[in-house]
Formats: structure tokens, sequence, C-alpha cells
């Protein structure tokens, strides 16, 4: 999302948080930000610094320890620092709309048009509005998140002030202080509660919080989220039995919590609960909001006592406009100012989207619905801001230090290899599949390998084993890995999404573990099959082959995964891209008789490489006379030159690397907001 905006907190606003006073602070007007959502942005320019702790003096309290200059408070809802200061979030003039892709310079549909608005400190308040509101869409817009995948179509324009204070969510290092829940609950299904609030509070604090700092943070979140008797157990997920819904979205709250953040962000966190689930969840968002957060989130037909437990109401017509914000408690009673009194034993929260949906425009209006005035929450927020609100922002977004590329990559490493270890079925079930199939194969080609080559027959079985062992290979671990990393991909949006680490040290971790079910693979199919077949060619030499194949492919079902949001489509298109090199690389047809304006294909398939250095190791040393002549017809049939073996090898090994990159690229591009 490109943004160009009037200086933020980012930069200009430094000096005033540095000690040029409130009168400098209140003569900064903001400007509007607009921002296409493909276009070159701040977002790219990501700075890997945490959220600092606050640098005022608090007094020590139980649960606190001596940190720098201050306290890092292990309360685990209050704010960053600990810091009982608030900061309200103010909007005004945010639209959206969807440009005419025919007609340049026509809008398509207005999304949203000139939304207006505020979510207090110390207050939940929640945005409601029929289907097709815009709920989603302002609500993504104040947390920096409109999907990249709009183009120059998507135009966002708004005005966004935290603490007074010119805000652009957008901006990933901005975008810090805001803590986000998703209403998919994203989380590793082999991890327990407490290891995944660790697992957050360690990458996105600054380093110079102890780990025993850490630990004691976790501790005191997971007793406020009454997780304590399940803080030990599997969170799980799918078949897999693990900890409830209601428990699963306190963890997502709880691993938000941990981070320090100012502002709270839940999209629709009541979804998909029962009443009583629903309800702890209101509570535990009303304690944060207590504790000096700001906290803002969307909802779909709540139930009357939910309703009832929210502070403030912002209520968007069907139009994507506000009809009406204000608190909760006076709904009632500013419903029948209007005109349209909540009728008895009826939801309130039912009332005022039936009044909102059920009614146009003109007829509202009349009503003195929309009629607030915007600018009284943006002159109010304007008033309020003063040096020190500058400087606690400004030590939120830069404060930190952030932990090193080093540390991400041993943490996520930490995380798989505890997932690998309580899994063991996985790993079982590889190597007994594996070991079954090799001596189903072993046996079809027992000793094939150990007779005569002067019998071009038995050459032309020689060949075939090989050939059989590249093509199960190719295709026994990159499914799998395929399907392992689409289920964790949306843990990796919401993770990378929050900066607990960058892409690469993710990338590492997960490579790490498919290089472990590969090579025990690549192990034990060798183990069976080389001395059944009794192949030439040497032991390692057979592993390595089938080794840095499986991986290549395997790199290529990972960049698919992560091209498509629906595994479906990627395995179609894998299938589409493996199955053509059993032809391109010679294994069926000899290359000389394949087509030469087609025949280039072959330099783009991994077989072709892996298969070239398996003929060449496994016919290399034939006795002399017609076993050799029938090797080297073997080889020359299939274009392999036996100097060439380590280019083959470099060429292998550059197409693994490529694939590798490219997986890292597409993911990069698609986890952009």
């Amino acid at each position: 999302m490109g943004t160009t905006a009037s200086k933020s907190i980012k930069d200009g606003d430094l000096a005033v948080a540095q000690g040029s006073g409130a009168a400098a602070a209140n003569s900064k007007l903001a400007e509007t930000a607009v921002y296409d959502v493909d276009a070159p942005s701040s977002q790219q320019h990501h700075h890997d610094a945490e959220m600092a702790k606050s640098q005022s003096a608090h007094p020590e309290t139980e649960g606190s320890s001596d940190h720098g200059n201050g306290a890092f408070v292990t309360s685990s809802l209050s704010p960053q620092g600990g810091t009982s200061k608030g900061m309200d979030l103010v909007w005004s003039s945010v639209s959206m709309r969807l440009m005419d892709k025919k007609n340049k310079g026509q809008v398509k549909l207005h999304i949203l048009q000139d939304m207006w608005g505020k979510a207090e400190a110390g207050k939940t308040t929640a945005i409601m509005g029929a289907s097709g509101a815009g709920k989603t869409s302002l609500f993504q817009t104040l947390a920096g998140r409109v999907p990249s995948s709009g183009g120059k179509l998507l135009q966002v324009r708004s005005q966004i002030y935290l603490g007074g204070a010119p805000f652009d969510p957008s901006d990933r290092e901005q975008r810090k202080v805001i803590a986000y829940v998703s209403q998919e609950d994203a989380l590793h299904e082999q991890s327990t509660p407490r290891e995944a609030l660790l697992f957050s509070s360690r990458l996105r604090l600054p380093k110079t919080v102890t780990n025993e700092q850490c630990q004691q943070l976790v501790a005191n979140t997971l007793k406020e989220l009454g997780l304590e008797g399940a803080a030990d157990t599997i969170i799980g997920g799918g078949l897999k039995k693990g900890i409830s819904g209601g428990e699963k979205r306190r963890v997502s709250i709880g691993v938000e919590l941990v981070a320090k953040p100012s502002l709270i962000f839940l999209d629709e966190p009541t979804s998909g609960l029962d009443s009583f689930a629903a309800a702890q969840v209101m509570k535990l968002l009303q304690r944060v909001a207590q504790s000096g957060n700001t906290v803002l989130f969307t909802v779909h037909q709540p139930s009357s006592n939910i309703f009832n437990s929210f502070d403030r109401l912002i209520l968007l017509n069907n139009k994507g406009k506000v009809m009406h914000q204000g608190s909760v408690s006076e709904i009632t009673h500013d419903f029948a100012n209007y005109g349209y009194p909540v009728p008895s034993q009826y939801n309130p929260a039912d009332w005022v989207i039936d009044v909102a949906q059920g009614h146009d425009m003109e007829e509202l209006t009349k009503a003195r619905f929309f009629s607030d005035e915007p600018a009284t929450f943006v002159s109010e927020a304007q008033a309020k801001r003063d040096a020190t609100t500058d400087k606690q922002l400004v030590e939120m977004i830069h404060g930190g230090t952030s932990v090193s590329k080093w540390k991400e990559f041993l943490m996520v490493q930490q995380r798989e290899m505890a997932g690998l270890t309580r899994n063991p079925a996985s790993l079982v079930i590889t190597v007994v599949a594996t070991a079954v199939l090799s001596v189903i194969f072993g046996v079809i080609f027992f000793d094939v390998g150990r007779q005569d080559r002067a019998d071009f027959t038995v050459v032309s079985a020689q060949l075939g084993a090989v050939v059989n062992v590249l093509i199960a290979t190719l295709m026994s671990q990159s499914n799998p890995a395929m399907l392992t990393f689409s289920k964790d991909r949306p843990v990796f949006l919401r993770e990378f999404s929050t900066d607990h680490y960058t892409i690469f040290p993710y990338f590492l971790s997960k490579l790490w573990r498919e290089a472990i079910n590969t090579f025990l693979s690549s192990i034990t199919q060798a183990l069976v099959i080389y001395w059944l077949i009794g192949f030439q060619m040497g032991f390692g030499e057979l592993v390595a082959v089938t080794f840095t194949l499986s991986m290549t492919a395997t790199a290529v079902a990972v960049m698919l995964g992560a091209c498509f949001d629906d595994i479906s489509n990627a395995l179609m298109l894998f299938t589409l891209l493996v199955v053509p090199q059993f032809y391109f690389s010679g294994l069926f047809i000899s290359i000389e008789l394949i087509p030469s304006w087609v025949a280039w294909a072959q330099y783009l398939c991994s077989l072709t490489y892996a298969a070239r250095i398996s003929f060449a190791y496994e016919f290399d040393d034939c006795d002399p006379g017609l076993a050799s002549e029938n090797c080297d017809t073997v080889l020359e049939a299939n274009n392999v030159d036996k100097d060439d073996v380590w280019w083959y090898w470099l060429a292998l090994l550059g197409l693994f690397v490529a694939f590798r990159l490219g997986g890292v690229a597409v993911l990069r591009y698609r986890a952009t907001y």
C-alpha cells in the first residue's frame, strides 16, 4: 500500500517529542493520506526494531523488575512500559473507492464515504453494520491492512491521529503499536498456549527484556486470560484434539497482549463462539481496556448481553457511511430521540441493524442520523496532544532494539523441531511407507544390477531401475511438503504481519525441517534398494542424488503453495510442471528424438540433471567389450558426458536455489499489506 502523508510521528514529530512543547504540537495539522495499494510505500522500508518500553519511571510493584532507566512492567494487560496513559485513535475523511478499469478516472463503487470516528483509550469500541456496510473495509484501513491485491483500482484516503499526532497505520514501523487479532485463530497446532505466548514475547519485545521477565509476563497473561489450566495443553487443530474454541480465541488475544501494544484491534472476536465463551472474551476485552489500552473491534449479530457490554458503538449504514456513534448505554435513549425507539423485549443490537438496513438515506437523514460533527473529534484529539504524548509514541515505535535474525531462526526452528517430536507418527509413517515401497520395488528389480551387462536387456533393466527410483523420489516428499506449507501458511501470515520475524529466518527453519524428513526418506530408500537391486554406483552417490532431487521438487511445491490460497490449485499446477519432466528428461524417449523446437525444455527440468548424474554414476565403470559398448550406448542416448557430472550437479543445485528464492519472493509479495 503506497502512502503519501504529512509529517508523522515517525520523523518530523520527534522534535516535538523532545520538548518543543504542546503549542508546536498542536500547530501541526494532518494532511490527507492517499495510498494506492500496489504502489511503492513506506511499508517496504521495514525495520526490525520492536516496541520499546516506556522510559518514564514508574514505582516498582509486584510483577515488575528493574529494566534500564525505568521498569519493565510484567502486568499482562497494561500498554508498553506499564503506562496508564492511553491514547485515543481518531479518524476522519476515510474513503475507499473502487475505480472503473475500463473508464479511467471513473468511480465504479464507493465502499467507504467520508467515515469518521474515534476509539477512546480505556474503553471498548465496536464497529457494527449490516453485510456490505463496509465495517471490514474501515477496520482494515484503520489497522493498515488493506489487501495489496486491489492494485491501483482500489484507492483509499484517510486522516488518522493517535494521541493527537498524525498516524499512518500502513507504515510497518508505526503499525507496531497495534495488536491485530484476526477472525480465524491462526495458531501453531503443536504448541501449547504458554509456548505460543513465550514465542511472541521473545520475538517482539526488545532484546533487553530478559527471559525471566518474559516468563513472568506470560504467566501473568495466562492468569488474566483464564488459561492457567490449559497453559501446557497442545493447542491442536483439524483432526488433532486440543483446547476449546473459546480458549483458542483467548490465546490469539494473548499472543498480541504480550507485545505490550497500545491499540488492540480484533476482527469479530466473538464469531463462532458459544454464549459463555463469547462472554468470557468480552470480559477480557473490558479488563484490557480498563488497563489503559484502546480496544476496537468489529462484531456481527451480538446477543443483547454481549451488546450491552460494549462501551461505545460505531454504526454504519449500507451505503458505507457512519450513521451513528456514541455510548452503548445511551443507545436506547438516542434512537428514541431519533424517532426509532427500541421495542420492548427486543435485542438492541438487532434493532439498530434493522433501522440501518431497512431505511433509506433520505429518511435517516431527516431523523437526524449522520448529523454528528467529525471535526470535533479531530480538534479535541489535537488539543490533548503534548510533548509527553509525542515522546511516548516515539519511544513505542522507535525505542526498542530488535532481536537478531539468528534468534528469529532459532526460535522458529525450535518450534518446528518441537512440532516434529510431538507428532512422531508422521515420521514413522514416512519411514515405514518408504521402506515398504522400497521392498516391493527391490523385489521386482532384485539383483538386476549385478547381472552381466553384455546383454543389452540387462542394461535396459538397470536403466529402468534407476529411472523408477528417480520418479518415486521426485513425487514422494513434494506433496506432503505442499500440504504442510499450506496448513502453516495462515500462521506465517499472522506472525509476519505482526513482526514476529522476517522472511528468511522463517524459510530457513522450514527448510531445515523439510531436509530432515527428506533425508530420512532418502536414507531409508537407499538402505533397502541399494543391496536388493545391486546398484553399481556408490551408496553415498545414490543418497546424494535422491536427496537433492527430492529437495528441489519440494522447493517447487513450496513455491506453488505460496502462490495460491487454495491448495487444490497448487496441486494441479504442480502436476502440470512435474509430469512433463518425465518426457523432456529422456527417460521414456531419447533426447535426440524430441523435436528441436521444444527440446530446450530439458534444461529447465531437475529430473534431467538428476538422471544424467545417476546414469553417469551407474554406467561409469563397465567391463571392457560388449558390456562397455552397451553402457556407452545408454549414455550417448541420454546425452550424458561423464566429464560433465559436476556441471550437472551445479545445474541441479542452481534449480534448487532458484525455486527456493522464488518461494521467498512469492511469499513476501503475498504477505504484503
